[in-house]
């Protein structure tokens, strides 16, 4: 999977570039209503599915974990529907899907954070714990609309840099030069 991910790190670095796009949209525009937010985070996330169908459909053939791509790509496709034909109903559970989109983000930060080592581990641990903080605000909302729209903006311009940072990292090894296939097979030796 590492090899695969190191292949289409560009994918992983898109994603993370139009999440800052989204972000800075809803920092720098506060008096936005949370249905034109929606229609933003829609067109978004079409993009981003189409793109996931694409990298799975060209993977088909070569990679055995094709369909992890596709799975993103129908979730996101599904998410960009309803955000764009259906922006009321979106609109409507929009804080609670981006509350419990930054708690599953914070406990996957949590575990991934668990299994590495060195100033990695302490940048997902304070991501983690920020998501799950943020979480937990948007979830009980006491704030106005325009101050959600800011932490969410704002929620959203970190996780952008965190998966830039992560695509990153993959494409270039993760912590030294060596490629990913060659990190798997000398683990595999090792054991």
């Amino acid at each position: 999977m590492f090899q695969l991910l190191q292949r289409y790190w560009w994918a992983l670095a898109l994603r993370g570039l139009f999440l800052l796009v989204f972000g800075l949209i809803a920092v720098t525009a506060p008096n936005m209503t949370s249905e034109t937010l929606v229609l933003y985070l829609g067109f978004f996330m079409g993009s981003v599915g189409v793109i996931f169908v694409v990298v799975g459909l060209m993977l088909r053939r070569t990679a055995p974990n094709w369909y992890s791509f596709l799975l993103l790509a129908i979730f996101d496709l599904f998410v960009a529907y309803y955000c764009i034909f259906k922006s009321d109903i979106a609109s409507h559970y929009f804080l609670r899907l981006i509350s419990v989109f930054a708690l599953f983000m914070g406990i996957s930060l949590f575990w991934i954070a668990l299994k590495s080592k060195g100033t990695t581990r302490m940048l997902l641990f304070i991501n983690g714990l920020l998501s799950a903080g943020f979480a937990t605000l948007i979830y009980f909302n006491p704030l106005t609309m325009t101050s959600t729209n800011f932490m969410v903006g704002f929620y959203t311009i970190l996780l952008s840099f965190f998966i830039l940072y992560i695509s990153f990292k993959i494409r270039t090894g993760w912590k030294t030069k060596k490629p990913l296939a060659e990190l798997d097979t000398t683990t595999q030796e090792n054991k």
